[in-house]
């Protein structure tokens, strides 16, 4: 007789061993086992007619421990060495060869040692990227109870948990690490003696299982890691102990063992009957092209693996095999039979006829790490803060807080450490106060009103509910607190009612939308005042001093496009000496007003090598002259520029200018403009000073705002 092997795992593998007959057995055999084709044939010796089986694997009388391994355990090795969980339930009547072949003897391994030695060579052949660690449980059971068989001083009968990422999990249940197959082995010589040792105690053997856990890793993929578990059930065969005249705890475990031995044939055969209606209805309803209902019966079984959950939950021994024979793993059920009994070897294999009906959707078991959770939110964050353009050294948007944390997070987690709360070397910034839990206010009413932490309050407006939770004075919101309106929300210091101090404040365009952080620094009144920044909607952000909620002193502001103005701000606009450097290098430095350029200045056209000096007068250049750049060698970028034709150009630029603070002073008197006059006191300093001197070359970003765009068009050739 041959072993035939089916080529693909798309379903439960019956593998049917025959167990070897001494001399006085042969004369015994009571049933003949042979192959036709895809089937399999049992009969009496006397019969010519048998009984038809499916099968995957046959293994004859005269095979010995290397043919098993050869076919099943190999293939185990292959599907847990690639991310695929897998199972080898030994299963049959007692005396059998169950034990045999599982465990050998002293003069062979058995498949247990041989699977797991040739598991252990793969390991060690892996490329040096990958990593990989094994830890085993042993444990015994019948239908009721569960020891540790690694740990024989746990005597509490374990539970069974579902475990959220799949499949189910013995929670105190002893797990081991084995970093070689000598330790392995070990600790499998271990399991094995202490179930001896409490098979003799209770005078009843129970249910054996071995579960190795393998988990694979590489250095270049920090994201993710492998897992996958090869399991062997020892399956103690039905016992008629009653017909054998046991009694007391003998007869109350041997009854135990039936009992899980029938309610695990009861599930199988509840599996295959939910999976038969389920599978018609679906092939009914599909009206596409095969394709198309091939696509979808593929769905339908991984969701009739989870499906069948419900159907192993009435014992535990049933809980423990529910992702072997649901349809989830690589399961072989290795049934032990002997031919010297008919009976016993038909109803084996009339069972193992429902388990080989259920269908498998094997699934790898990648896993996605902290450092694979950290990296995917990381992915995200960068794709909402999207490629930021703006000049270097901007104050970050909350997103980009968030990017930079994650960034620093994912780095220490790659690195093999915990991101630490601070930066090295620099002290945590000061907690602000601390925000009280419980109802103070309500123990004594008269006092809360007056002074003291109150717990949320809610304040009806007419734009809607508003809470404040924090401190109190006077019967004032003083000192820190946090008020949310629907469209608003603030965090920080408050005086007599009004924001005052440090203080963040979040808005949003409507109460469903997510908080956008819009200010964070110095509030005074309930305006902005002193240092802070602020984020504009349209993406500018302001960082500089504030003075009655308007931009006043020395400021940045970076444009969305890139650019940035900093210097002098009044008003809530560019006032004073500034400077603008456009995202492409060119840059101007000189005196504003009102947003506009007014008064001398000089532009820098870094690209072309030359700059302009003069005068400007609501953001147009009125008068100056055009130069080359004392660095500029060559005409590459631009061609020099000719000396001077004028016969007297100071004295027609000294007119000029004279002309504009005509000009100036009678737009100041007509518009009231208090600036106009010191305007012009300052121009002659500022010419002499800093406006007309030379300057180096720089490589700066700046800003230009958009309302002013037109007045530069003329001088920068845009």
């Amino acid at each position: 007789m041959s072993m035939v092997a089916a080529p693909d795992f798309d379903h439960i593998k019956v593998a049917i061993r025959c167990r070897p007959l001494n001399d006085e057995e042969k004369d015994k055999v009571q049933v003949i086992i042979k192959t036709d084709g895809d089937k399999l044939i049992a009969f009496y010796p006397e019969s010519k007619e048998g009984l038809l089986y499916n099968y995957d694997y046959l293994f004859p009388e005269e095979t010995n421990q290397r043919d098993v391994f050869n076919v099943l355990g190999m293939e185990m090795c292959e599907l847990v060495m690639g991310g695929y969980n897998t199972c080898c339930l030994a299963y049959g009547a007692s005396s059998a060869g169950k034990t045999h072949t599982l465990f050998g003897s002293d003069t062979e391994h058995g498949l247990i040692q041989m699977t797991t030695k040739e598991l252990f060579k793969r390991i060690d052949a892996q490329p040096h990227p990958i990593k990989s660690a094994v830890t085993l449980q042993y444990w015994e059971m019948n239908n009721d109870y569960i020891r540790d068989a690694l740990n024989t001083a746990n005597t509490a009968n374990l539970s069974i948990r579902k475990n959220p990422a799949g499949g189910v999990y013995i929670p105190g249940l002893t797990e081991v690490e084995a970093n070689t197959w000598e330790e392995l082995d070990k600790w499998l010589m271990t399991g094995n003696i202490a179930r001896i040792q409490l098979s003799e105690e209770r005078q009843a053997r129970w249910h054996g299982f071995l579960k190795i856990k393998v988990v694979q890793s590489s250095v270049a993929d920090a994201d993710r890691i492998t897992s996958s578990t090869l399991l062997f059930g020892h399956l103690k065969g039905p016992d008629r102990v009653g017909q054998k005249g046991a009694t007391g705890s003998i007869l109350q475990h041997g009854s135990s063992v039936n009992k899980s031995i029938s309610l695990l044939g009861a599930a199988m055969l509840h599996v295959v009957d939910m999976r038969r209606r389920k599978l018609n209805q679906t092939v009914v309803a599909a009206d596409e092209d095969e394709e198309a209902t091939a696509k979808r019966l593929r769905k339908t079984h991984r969701q009739l693996a989870k499906e069948s959950e419900s159907l192993f939950a009435e014992s535990k021994l049933t809980q423990v095999l529910m992702e072997p024979l649901s349809g989830m793993c690589g399961t072989i059920v290795l049934a032990n039979v002997s031919t010297t009994d008919y009976h016993e070897t038909t109803d084996i294999l009339e069972n193992l006829q429902n388990a080989q009906q259920i269908t498998v959707a094997l699934k790898r078991g990648v896993k996605i790490t902290s450092a694979g959770k950290i990296h995917k939110e990381l992915e995200q964050a960068r794709s909402v803060a999207g490629n930021q353009s703006m000049a270097q050294g901007h104050p970050l948007t909350e997103i980009e807080e968030k990017v930079r944390k994650l960034e620093e997070q994912y780095q220490y987690i790659v690195a093999g450490s915990e991101r630490p709360e601070t930066p090295p070397n620099k002290q945590p910034p000061p907690k602000p106060a601390e925000l009280p839990r419980g109802p103070r206010w309500k123990q004594h009413n008269v006092v809360a009103n007056k002074h003291g932490n109150r717990a949320t309050v809610y304040i009806p407006t007419a734009a809607g509910k508003n809470t404040y939770k924090g401190q109190w004075a006077n019967s004032m919101k003083e000192g820190y607190g946090e008020q949310v309106t629907p469209l608003s929300r603030y965090v920080g210091q408050w005086r007599s009612n009004m924001r005052d101090g440090e203080g963040t404040l979040w808005c949003r365009a409507t109460a469903s939308a997510d908080w956008q952080r819009v200010y964070k620094g110095g509030w005074r009144a309930d305006k902005r005042h002193g240092l802070g920044t602020n984020w504009y909607p349209n993406g500018d952000i302001y960082e500089g001093y504030w003075a009655d909620g308007k931009r006043s002193g020395i400021g940045k502001l970076y444009l969305a496009n890139g650019d940035k103005i900093e210097g002098q701000w009044r008003g809530d606009k560019t006032g004073g000496w500034a400077s603008l450097y456009l995202k492409d290098g060119d840059w101007f430095e000189g005196h504003w007003h009102n947003g506009l350029r007014e008064g001398p200045g000089v532009w820098y056209y870094e690209s072309k090598e030359q700059m302009y000096k003069g005068t400007w007068h609501l953001g147009v250049a009125k008068c100056g002259s055009i130069e080359d750049m004392p660095r500029k060698t060559a005409n590459t970028h631009s061609h020099f520029l000719p000396r001077c034709g004028l016969t007297n150009a100071d004295a027609a630029l000294a007119q000029t200018c004279e002309n504009i603070k005509v000009d100036r002073m009678r737009l100041a008197i007509a518009t009231g403009d208090q600036y106009a006059d010191e305007l012009n006191e300052e121009e002659e300093d500022i010419e002499e000073d800093a406006g007309m001197k030379e300057v180096d070359h720089r490589t700066m970003d700046g800003t230009l705002q958009h309302d002013i765009d037109e007045y530069i068009e003329v001088m920068d050739g845009k």
